[in-house]
């Protein structure tokens, strides 16, 4: 039981941090929740998604600070038969689990220097995660997993029972004990299993649990590079991103009882508290082609980044004591890498007041890397998408934006992000689910010099159920999201 139980609540921690295309923002500005599609805009705010772009950009400085709020939710409905067995609810197979997002306060500052052929910019923004996700009830993995687990020892019982009645029988008609032995486990098994599921209420009483689970993940990164003009209408950036992250995982099983036909019971609890610290530096290159007066072309490829994060952690002796949790344990390094990323995007103006952008990005999710480095420095490192990724992450965009006047600007804009993850890829604490996003502002230009924008991105996200059997059961968790995110922003240039 204690074993089981550990296992399944490493196995929710670890889905949590996966990264890359599942945990890198490409909001890092408010210009991107008013206008999404930056991929091949000539603008300040395109230091992140065409940082090339900017060479395109007047002489002088170009200062802008933008401040976005994130609330989002995370809800999951879990169905499982011995849900009906819980002290607390009982008769209700199916259990719902509500986790919040919230990141009130998220920054980025953008600059850049613009002399003649040279752009010297800078851009520093959250890259990756970005808040705390609470599920103050638990979740349906780790209930199912008491309930479960508990089942499985009545089970294991009653097939005991069986094989101690049929072993005599089998060495009776020539068996030796050793064959006897092996030959009644499957017997044994399936009658338990049927005893069991015939007549669940007569062997299993109830069960009671308090659970309880809290993340956050920060990924800040620091951009700085140059762009240059290789001729009046190509342009080329080089630079780096340094790479800051922070992980912390706080949650725990515990006050555990049950009764069963041979009694009550109880477990030891689960508790972990742990803190993980890393960084990381990705090299950016890319391109900005001025076709004319009317069509921009652009292309950005970001370099894998090795993430090695060092822990800092309080385990509860029943969690210490386990090798699923050597993830956590206090003292060891765990390797995340973020994904190469490629983009590309385009911008037409058809009209001096009108444009129109589109782009496209890919996270190469399958190709990184994971690992856990011990205390003797051994490294174990396994490739994400040989079980968690069917394939990469992929983004589509399109925006538009109209200037009513050289005072007001409005825009609005759509993205489609599709997922590749597997169903061994989803769990309760880890989830991203294919989604369109909507998003529309305003930018307000009162003088030359002085801007600002204010913009709203709302997500609507595909549900996905996944069906995992089991020996009592099927267990069916219907996965949700609900995402909205307000951006303002100021741009000063001079």
């Amino acid at each position: 039981m204690k074993k089981l139980l550990i296992t399944t609540f490493s196995m929710c921690l670890s889905a949590s941090v996966l990264a890359g295309g599942l945990n890198t923002n490409s909001n890092q500005n408010a210009s991107f929740e008013r206008q999404m599609s930056q991929n091949g805009i000539i603008d300040l705010a395109g230091l992140y998604a065409n940082p090339a772009g900017t060479a395109f950009l007047a002489n002088g400085w170009h200062i802008s600070y933008s401040h976005m709020s994130v609330w989002q939710q995370r809800n999951i409905t879990t169905t499982f038969p011995l849900f009906k067995l819980n002290a607390a609810t009982p008769g209700s197979d199916t259990h719902k689990y509500k986790g919040t997002a919230k990141a009130p306060v998220v920054p980025s500052l953008s600059v850049s220097y613009n002399r003649d052929k040279w752009s010297f910019n800078a851009h520093i923004a959250v890259t990756g995660g970005g808040g705390k996700c609470n599920f103050p009830n638990g979740l349906g993995s780790f209930e199912s997993l008491v309930s479960g687990t508990i089942a499985e020892s009545i089970i294991g019982n009653i097939a005991t029972q069986y094989a101690q009645q049929a072993i005599p029988a089998m060495i009776a008609q020539g068996m030796t004990l050793e064959q006897a032995q092996a030959a009644v486990v499957g017997p044994a098994t399936a009658y338990a299993v049927g005893q069991f599921s015939g007549n669940t209420n007569q062997y299993f009483k109830y069960y009671s649990v308090n659970s309880q689970m809290e993340g956050h993940s920060y990924v800040i990164g620091a951009q700085f590079g140059a762009t240059y003009k290789i001729l009046p209408n190509l342009s080329a950036f080089g630079g780096i991103r340094v790479v800051y992250g922070t992980n912390g995982y706080d949650g725990f099983i515990k006050d555990i009882s049950y009764e069963t036909a041979a009694g009550p019971g109880t477990y030891p609890a689960i508790e972990l508290d742990c803190s993980q610290k890393g960084w990381g530096v990705t090299p950016v290159i890319g391109v900005d082609w001025k076709v004319n007066d009317y069509l921009n072309l652009a292309a950005k490829y970001e370099i894998p980044t090795k993430m090695v994060y060092k822990n800092s952690s309080t385990l509860s002796l029943a969690a210490a004591a386990n090798d699923n949790l050597a993830k956590y344990r206090d003292g060891y390094k765990v390797r995340e890498d973020l994904p190469g990323i490629l983009s590309l995007g385009a911008m037409a103006s058809p009209l001096k007041n009108l444009r129109f952008m589109a782009g496209w990005n890919m996270y190469f999710d399958k190709a990184v890397k994971k690992g856990v480095i011990a205390d003797d420095g051994t490294e174990v490192i396994y490739k994400a998408g040989d079980s968690d990724i069917d394939k990469n992450t992929w983004e589509i965009n399109a925006g538009v934006e109209f200037d009513l006047c050289k005072y007001l600007t409005v825009s609005g804009s759509w993205q489609r992000t599709a997922y590749g993850i597997s169903e061994t890829g989803m769990s309760d604490l880890s989830f991203n689910l294919t989604n369109n996003m909507i998003a529309f502002g305003v930018r307000v230009k009162p003088t030359q010099h002085l801007s600002f924008d204010l913009g709203f991105m709302h997500t609507i996200y595909c549900d996905r159920t996944v069906v995992t059997p089991t020996a009592l059961g099927n267990k069916t968790d219907v996965y949700n999201r609900k995402n909205d995110v307000l951006g303002v922003g100021v741009t000063y240039e001079f």
